[in-house]
């Protein structure tokens, strides 16, 4: 990759995609998601997205199927 990564914490603050923190957020990020991926011919930068959104919306969804489980454990 030959582009160099922007400062992360502005690109945050702007609205660029981070770690998902609630269900509220994975709802915003699913719909991003099912937008993009219903999109006829996405481009290079809309299938990036897709792949980012997709990784962390299946880190919300393991780890909190996980907190879950040990919760219920737990009881």
């Amino acid at each position: 990759m030959s582009t160099v990564l922007a400062n992360p914490g502005e690109m945050i603050a702007r609205g660029a995609p981070h770690v998902i923190h609630n269900d509220a957020e994975l709802e915003v990020y699913t719909d991003a998601l099912f937008q993009l991926t219903a999109l006829e011919s996405p481009s290079r930068f809309e299938l990036e997205a897709i792949e980012l959104l997709t990784l962390l919306v299946e880190r919300y969804e393991q780890e909190h199927s996980l907190k879950s489980r040990i919760s219920r454990n737990a009881t």
